[in-house]
Order: C-alpha cells, then structure tokens, then sequence
C-alpha cells in the first residue's frame, strides 16, 4: 500500500483516523469528444476554490484534481495510463514489474509537464515527481485489460508497502486519468500543463475541491479518486472498513486488504466501489448498493426498485452519512446523493447535449437560452449520464434500468424470511431481585429508569444534566457500558431529527450467515436457476427482523437455527479465560452464535456482553469468519438504551435484554411491550445524533469512545475505539465482580439495594466503601495514585455534601 503520510506535521497522540470534508464537486459530460469539457472542469474547479482550504501562503491548498478520459490524442496512441506519484526512484521499477507479472509492459515513461513555481511553499516540499505510463494496448477485451490493470495496481501497492518504497497510483486505467494535487482548484491548470494543452480531450470530466477538516492535506488524498468525488462524510466508516475486511475471505490472496488503511473515508469508499466494478458491477449499480436511498420507509418507490434495494441489503450494509457523490468508470459518468440528501446537488443541460452537476449553481458557464432543463437532486438520487449515446438518465429511469436486469424480486423472497413481531411472556427469572444484583443494577435502574420506561413507553426525562464520577474514578464497581460513551456528529456533519425525520430512518436487520457477497452481479442470472442462494449455505435462510431489540417470539425463532454459548464464568476460571473460551467456541460454531449469561447465578459470574459480544466480533473479523457467523446477546446486564446501542454498535446483531423485560413486565401492565418501543425510539435516538440511518450501519461501526478502560480490554475487545487514558483491565473488572454488588446474590428486595446511583442529585452520588480500581495508563500501565487513604473513609460523601454542610452551618436562617 501507499507510504506514510506527505504532511509535515508530526501525529498527535490525540488524532482520530478518518478524514472529513465539506467540499466542492460535480461533473460536466459532453456526446463530443473535444477540449471543451476539460477547459469547463478546469472553470468549475476555479469557481469552487472558495469551499476549500487555503494555506497561508495563498497558494497551497487541501488538495483539488480532475479525473478525464485517457487523452489519446495528447498521449500519440491508444494507451493505458498508469499515473504514478513518485517518491522514490526504485517506484517505477515496481510498477513495470509489476505490469509484466499480468502481462502487460511500459511502452514509455513520460515525464508529465509540471510548474513546481505554482505552488505554495508546503506544497512544493512534499510534492511527489509525476510519471505517466504509457501502455500499450493488448489484444484483450477490454474488461480484461482493466482488469489485469488493476491486479497490477493492487500488486504494485503491496510490494511497495513491503519494501518501503513511497509511491501513489491516482490511477491506473485504460479509460481514465488522474490529474490532482495539493494545491487550490485555481492552480490545478497552472501546475499540469496538459489540461492547457487543445490535444486533451475527453467527453467527460469529474472535478473536485477539497476541504479538510480533521485531517492534514496530502498529494494522495486529494479527489477525485480513481472511480469518486465525494463531498460529505461517512459516520459509519469505521464499520464498513471491517465489514470489507471480514468478506476479504472471498477474494484471492493478492486482492485482500482491499481498503487503503491510511486512507481518508472518501477513499475507503472509493476502494469498495472499485472492487465490485472490478467485479462485474455496473458502477451505478454498485453505488446504488453502496450508498441505498431510503427504500424501506418510501412508498412511491416502484416495485422492482424496491425489490434492487432489499436483495442487495443481503450482500452490503450501507455506507452511511451526508454524500454528494460524483462518479465516473470512463463510459457513464453521474451524480448522487445520500438518503438523507444533506448536501447540495444542482444540474442543467442544454440543447447540445451538455450535461454538468456541481454542489452548487452558476459554477459551469452555460448560455441562458440554451439551457432546456435544469434541476437538483433530492435525498437518495441519482443522474447518469452515457457518453456514448449522450443519453441522460433520471432517477427513476437509472434505477429502473438497474432493477430491469434480473428479477431481484424473486431472488430476495428466496432469501430473506420475515419475522412477525407478536407477544409472548418472557421466561423470567426464579429470583429477579437476586439476578438483577449479579448483573450489576442498582435500585433506580430498576424504579427510575426501566419502571418509567415499562410505565410511559419513553426513556426517563431528567435535567441538568450528568454529574456523577466517570465510571473509572467512581468508588462502586459500574457495568462496562458505563466505560463507554457514544460519539456524536460534529464539525461539518450534521445530526438527524429521529422523529421528524423517521422516513429514513431504519431498525430492519437481518439475521444469518452470508458467503458470496462479492460474487460479480453477473451472476444474478445464475442464481434465478438455482435452488438457494449461494450467498446462503445450504438451505439456511436469512431472517428479516423488524428491530435488534428481540422480544421473547423472535428470540425463539432465532434459536432454532442457532447455537447458544455460554457467557458465564466460575470463580476458578478467569474472565481472561472465558472471553478465549468464547471466541474459540464461536470459531467452532456454524450459523448464528448466540452469547447467553441466563446461567449466571451465585457459582458463576456473567462475562460482562459488552466484553463478549466484542472479543467475539474481533475475533471473527480477524479469522475471516464473521461474514458466515453472526452474533446475538442474550444479556441480563442490559438496562437503557446506552447499553442496547453500545453491544449493536460493538458488533451484534440483536439483543434481547431477558432480565429488563422481566422487570418491565413486572413494573407495570404491558411494561414489556412499551419498555421495547423505549429501547427501540432511544436506539434511533441515538443513532441519529452521530448523523447515522440505518442500524444496519450502526452494526459494528463502532462509534463510541472509552473512558477508564486499559490496553488489554481494548485490543481484545475493543480495538477499533478510541481510548486515550488507560484504566482497567480484566483483571481489574474480575475483581470487581467478585468482591463488589456483583457477586453478592443473598439479598433483600429490589428496593433496598443501591450501587452507585446514577440519575439522582449530587448529594447521593457517594458510592459505597468499595474501593474503586487505580487507573493505569495503557502504554506504562503505572498505577495512579487515585486511591483514597484510610484516613479519609470517615469524611463525608463527597465535597458537594461538606459545601453543603459548611453553607448550613454559616446560614443564620439556620
């Protein structure tokens, strides 16, 4: 893969992976081919300057670029291009080897023309040499030709990340080219001459200003990529990077590690959308699939698009978050936007066949009285242009075309089996007080919050706010969930309006092991003739739920086709030790895996679900398997919504909270029914303050951060989340659990136990004698010296309450 990053700043130890962008973008397509459309790219770009970053040398930018079709006229023959980005000088020496391993050979290494002078001082210090290779046409079809292009690209990469050779391919096609850099739209003209140059000609162009809001320009993540241009942010990339992960089992060996690890999230979906064109994918079909209007909540949508969206829900969750996308294979070139259309897309065209899209008007000089159709995009659509017929395509014609090719209406029913929600009583406990103990609850768990939920539908309201102790400096032993804390949307992304919003918002999931999500759509025709799926092993099928939240009816339609492992433990075993057991058990099981801590009683501790439903997610990721295994927690320690969304966002599938739902069922009449409906109202709550739609995505996304968790619980459960203090370890948790409100089952009722009250004044906030675990950092592990000493066991509470006391005592009306 590409080298490290070109940018003179150093990493900060508080930086957070993944890029975000408010920028500017479209594309202008024409029937002729002519410098035309390269000239207009060229204007557009100088027109959207002012939506990227400027340094403060007035020169240096975040980065903008043009991707055109291979100027053949400019180049003096019918070749392929590899662009190369160059470092150091061993790169082409690389890319030549690696083209021949395919077959194919540089024709010419040609110089590209280039005007370092236009450039900013930062600019100009990291900026790469710029190499065209040409090649030659061989006597292949086209598809194979790109192809074999793009194994070698993928080749050249991988051997350059072994030798620590620096290098970038912006691209490497027959059909397209990438001219972009670190600098201002207004000098990308200025710095390659050849889009100056009458003999470069294309009938399309995809135009790109950048602008970086949290991460450092680079040469490399500049755009437009090699297939998008994409103006918005992806809130769920860190879960669709590792759902790509786990389907790299399909893929042969030199095409795994399909996602460019140091690259911004555009980038991320630029490497999805370009492995399933290398598939056979159309590319709109493949953006459809990627990046899926909100089908499950429209009814104006036609049937057989409907019918697109639900059979591609099997292979792909969706890539969620506000997108304007501009994309281009060389043949089509078109326009999109995300479901909740949060970012602007405009387009006219004229009597000539001139067609072009920006994020905003006016950036394309058109004549008035030429234009006859001009338009923007709404949430979820899409315009497709062909250059070589010229044809315009609207929302409903591209997706009709799209959902014409085979019958996905049949295929889906083939699949997918519907689960009806209907009640059931739930199986509760012998001793609900005792288990509610063992799994950690306190009293107002029980009368605050999943009372008030079983008794309104809703979740408790409070006020002014959180100010209890962070779970890693309280003196009471708190759940894990209560490590964790949900990431919200910020700087340039917005947040969802879950209720007035609710058309596009979702909770459908969908429940089984899955193989074949990468098999080239092609074979759809194949499929139609068999008797499953290949996608499904056997003659298993996929259940389609409404919501993750399992009730009692669902759950047991769940576990005729899944194994149940169990998530407890005994006092000789080590939590340590169990999550391996789990994992292990989880690698040897077939189908859907079930994590169940029902067995927990007064000999065997529950592993915490947060724990389990992470260590077994990772573990499957990183084996290959969780493609063809799913994962569903059956959880005592679940309370609130936090805790719901915290084991979806970790990895599950779906959670049915047995002990909740007893105590919602016992609070007050159909308390189960509307403790559900609170969990589920919350979940879309919550879900949509960081900006995400579908649960779907939510799933392992993993949108959350830790506060007071140590370096071995967050490598083996949670490693794709931010922890930036250290703290506890599993050790630590143990011991907790076994001298803590955890393990003490002999109890009186309900009502008279308390941990750490979480929701009341700052008066009781106090814990227990309990001393709290010392906090250890993650890289030295020292332990802090955050401990109280003996001295101060006798002091009141907490300083709130001596204030308290000390205003008492002064107040003569006292």
């Amino acid at each position: 893969m590409p080298p490290t990053s070109t940018s003179t700043r150093r990493a900060w130890p508080g930086d957070v992976p993944g890029g975000r962008a408010a920028c500017g973008m479209g594309f202008v397509a024409t029937p002729e081919l002519g410098h035309e459309v390269v000239a207009l790219g060229v204007q557009a770009l100088a027109r959207l300057s002012h939506r990227g970053g400027l340094d403060a040398d007035g020169k240096s930018g975040d980065g903008a670029g043009l991707l055109i079709q291979v100027p053949h006229r400019l180049l003096g023959g019918d070749f392929a291009v590899a662009v190369l980005f160059e470092w150091d000088e061993r790169a082409r020496t690389i890319v030549a080897e690696s083209l021949a391993g395919t077959g194919l050979a540089i024709a010419d290494w040609r110089p590209v023309p280039v005007d370092p002078d236009s450039l900013g001082e930062r600019a100009r210090e990291t900026m790469p040499v710029v190499w065209h290779g040409l090649i030659a046409r061989p006597d292949l079809d086209p598809a194979e030709w790109e192809h074999r292009l793009y194994l070698a690209r993928r080749r050249a990469e991988r051997r350059s990340t072994e030798e620590s050779v620096r290098m970038y391919l912006p691209s490497l096609s027959s059909r397209t080219v990438v001219y972009k850099g670190l600098m201002a739209g207004t000098r990308l003209a200025d710095f390659y001459i050849d889009l100056r140059d009458e003999a470069c000609e294309s009938r399309l162009a995809v135009f790109h200003q950048r602008y970086s809001t949290n991460t450092m320009p680079d040469w490399r993540l500049a755009q437009p990529f090699r297939l998008l241009a994409h103006n918005g942010e992806i809130n769920t990339i860190t879960g669709n990077r590792a759902w790509i992960r786990a389907r790299e089992a399909e893929l042969e060996p030199e095409l795994r590690v399909v996602v460019w690890p140091e690259g911004s999230d555009s980038a991320s979906l630029d490497n999805a959308l370009e492995l399933l064109v290398e598939r056979g994918w159309e590319v709109s079909e493949a953006l459809m699939s990627l990046v899926p209007n909100a089908w499950e909540g429209r009814g104006d949508l036609a049937a057989a698009v409907r019918d697109f969206y639900r059979y591609q829900s099997i292979r792909f969750e969706p890539w969620d978050g506000p997108a304007a996308l501009a994309f281009s294979d060389g043949v089509v070139v078109g326009a999109a936007l995300d479901r909740n259309g949060l970012r602007p897309l405009r387009w006219q065209r004229t009597r000539d066949g001139l067609v072009a899209a920006a994020s905003e008007a006016g950036v394309v000089t058109m004549a008035p009285e030429s234009v006859v159709e001009r338009g923007r995009l709404g949430p979820g659509q899409m315009l497709l242009v062909d250059t070589r017929d010229g044809s315009v395509l609207r929302d409903s014609d591209a997706k009709e075309r799209a959902a014409a090719r085979h019958d996905y209406g049949l295929l889906a029913d083939r699949m997918l089996v519907p689960v009806e929600r209907h009640h059931i009583d739930i199986d509760a406990p012998e001793d609900i007080a005792a288990q509610q103990k063992l799994h950690g609850w306190g009293s107002e768990d029980v009368k605050i919050v999943v009372a008030t939920m079983a008794e309104t539908g809703a979740e408790p309201v409070y006020s002014m706010g959180d100010d209890i102790p962070i779970a890693a400096l309280g003196r009471t032993p708190r759940r894990v969930y209560g490590y964790l804390r949900q990431r919200f949307a910020q700087v340039t992304n917005p947040a969802i309006d879950s209720l007035r919003e609710k058309a596009v918002m979702s909770l459908r999931i969908l429940l089984g092991a899955r193989r074949g999500t990468l098999e080239p759509e092609g074979g759809a025709d194949r499929e139609l003739r068999r008797s499953h799926h290949p996608a499904i092993p056997g003659t298993q099928r996929l259940l389609e739920l409404e919501s993750p939240v399992l009730g009692a009816s669902e759950l047991a339609r769940v576990l005729e086709d899944a194994t149940v492992l169990d998530a407890t433990y005994s006092h000789d075993e080590s939590l340590r030790d169990a999550l391996i057991r789990l994992c292990g058990e989880a690698s040897e099981t077939a189908g859907v895996v079930v994590l169940s801590d029902r067995r927990a009683a007064a000999g065997r501790l529950p592993v915490p679900m947060a724990l389990a439903v992470g260590a077994v997610h990772e573990s499957l990721l990183k084996s290959g398997e969780r493609m063809a295994k799913d994962v569903v927690a059956i959880a005592g320690d679940v309370v609130d919504v936090h805790d719901v969304a915290c084991l979806v966002s970790i990895g599950a599938s779906a959670v049915h909270p047995y002990l909740a739902l007893a105590t919602a069922a016992a609070s007050a009449p159909d308390g189960e029914t509307r403790y559900r409906k609170a969990l589920e109202v919350g979940l879309l709550k919550v879900m949509a303050k960081m900006g995400i739609s579908c649960v779907d995505s939510y799933r392992g996304a993993q949108v959350l951060e830790a506060l007071g968790l140590g370096a071995e619980v967050m490598e083996m459960c949670f490693p794709a989340v931010p922890s930036n203090i250290g703290g506890v370890d599993l050790d630590d948790i143990q011991a907790m659990a076994l001298r803590g409100p955890l393990a003490k089952t002999t109890m009186k009722p309900s009502s008279s136990f308390d941990a750490c009250p979480a929701w009341a004044s700052r008066n009781r906030c106090a814990s227990s004698s309990e001393s709290r675990p010392q906090l250890r950092q993650s890289t030295s592990r020292r332990s802090s010296p955050l401990r109280r000493s003996s001295s101060a066991s006798s002091a009141p509470r907490c300083r709130w309450a001596r204030c308290r006391r000390k205003r008492m005592k002064r107040s003569p009306s006292r």
